[in-house]
């Protein structure tokens, strides 16, 4: 489907990929710098099956499924609606973005001191970079969890280097008593990130592919909104999974999650009121959550409740999982599905002021943030044809080019 109108052919096309914890999603896009956002050409996102999986190989198989399927859609469908609109036939770049439990952001903190000042040379950020990198990979082979499910880095950012407690660029005048680099790498399921080489290696041999974890392009994208601060964190909620991202002075340095996500309490909601998890989550998007349950016995109804704080509780411990001694900071970005981020504000309200005992600001990213450069009729598009907000946060990223070459892809 076509949700906006081509109306410049001097763009920048491409194919974005985003994998979530129950999902696949493949669209075309187009970008165009004289524009405040990206042009969306043809998309479409397969659910994996709404049913408790018996081990998290069952997940991924299911995964793998609804990848194959959606490019093979993107291929035919979405090849024809692309040259429809443009008339050009060549896609040239390809951009994957993959979230909890699939993948993983790993940010390393590397300082140097003397007690003499000396030079920040770029030989000496190299062997910082060099060290950060190599406690990393130490990490993948000592964590037996990690072995399992069989991770390799796929990306890696320098996020700031900082001499006496200041960001620079490194130079050979810089003198300083202490420097530090923080350097962020995503790691990913190596047996799904070879499934996209080889079906991008069939469909688009020549296509350029370049891969991210989706918290990467969600901190950048929200750094390239402007309304954040120096201290924040990020929640970003899927289908099977909660993650959280906390920035401190600026720079994304700790992210954790829990496998917990909106299909996950549909599932168990509807287990507990004999209906079917599609019911189930519709009542995640209306705007009064507790007003469906009128109709059912007082058990129904505390053991819902339950479900609930059950989720806020493990909301709780992963905000207290911030990387440092601090707590989870005052600000709180959530990105999730456009109708069930209001009752996610909600839980993650509650689940932050468990963890701290105190109040914390919540924004809604999508409709309060995102979309502020669209027109009332994009607005109204996107609400029709259910454009999700994980694409309009990879799609931005995309269009964000000036941050690309911050990559280094492995």
């Amino acid at each position: 489907m076509g949700f906006f109108s081509i109306k410049k052919n001097n763009v920048r096309y491409g194919v974005i990929v985003d994998i979530g914890s129950g999902s696949v999603l493949a669209s075309i896009v187009a970008s165009d710098s004289t524009k405040t956002h990206p042009d969306i050409i043809w998309s479409k996102r397969e659910y994996t099956p709404q049913r408790q999986s018996k081990s998290i190989a069952d997940s991924a198989k299911s995964v793998m499924t609804s990848l194959f399927n959606v490019l093979m859609l993107l291929d035919s469908e979405g090849r024809k609606v692309f040259y429809e609109k443009t008339g050009e036939q060549k896609l040239p770049l390809i951009q994957v973005t993959i979230a909890a439990p699939w993948s993983y952001t790993v940010t390393k903190t590397i300082s140097y001191s003397n007690n003499k000042e000396f030079e920040v040379s770029s030989e000496l950020i190299e062997e910082l970079l060099r060290t950060a990198q190599q406690k990393v990979q130490e990490e993948l082979l000592e964590n037996e969890k990690v072995n399992k499910l069989g991770l390799s880095i796929i990306v890696r950012t320098t996020m700031q280097i900082a001499a006496n407690g200041y960001p620079i660029a490194v130079n050979n005048n810089q003198d300083a008593l202490t420097v530090v680099v923080i350097q962020a790498s995503a790691v990913a399921q190596k047996y799904l990130t070879d499934a996209i080489a080889d079906t991008k290696d069939k469909l688009f041999p020549d296509a350029q592919i370049s891969q991210y974890s989706f918290m990467l392009p969600y901190y950048y994208v929200m750094n390239n909104i402007g309304n954040t601060t120096l201290e924040y964190c990020l929640v970003d909620i899927t289908y099977e999974a909660t993650e959280i991202g906390v920035v401190r002075e600026g720079v994304l340095n700790y992210c954790t999650h829990v496998p917990k996500g909106s299909f996950t309490i549909a599932r168990e909601i509807a287990q507990i009121l004999s209906i079917t998890p599609e019911e189930a989550y519709g009542y995640l998007e209306e705007s009064d959550f507790s007003s469906f349950l009128s109709q059912y016995t007082d058990a129904q109804k505390q053991a819902v409740s339950m479900v609930i704080d059950q989720y806020q509780d493990d909301l709780a411990r992963l905000f207290k999982e911030t990387g440092d001694s601090l707590a989870i900071p005052k600000k709180i970005y959530i990105h999730g599905n456009l109708k069930t981020e209001p009752f996610f504000n909600k839980q993650i309200i509650s689940a932050a002021g468990k963890a701290t005992k105190m109040k914390h600001a919540t924004y809604n990213v999508t409709s309060e943030l995102i979309v502020n450069n669209y027109s009332q009729e994009e607005l109204e598009l996107i609400k029709q044809t259910k454009v999700d907000t994980a694409l309009l946060i990879s799609a931005q990223f995309f269009h964000m080019n000036d941050y690309h070459s911050k990559f280094e892809h492995l």
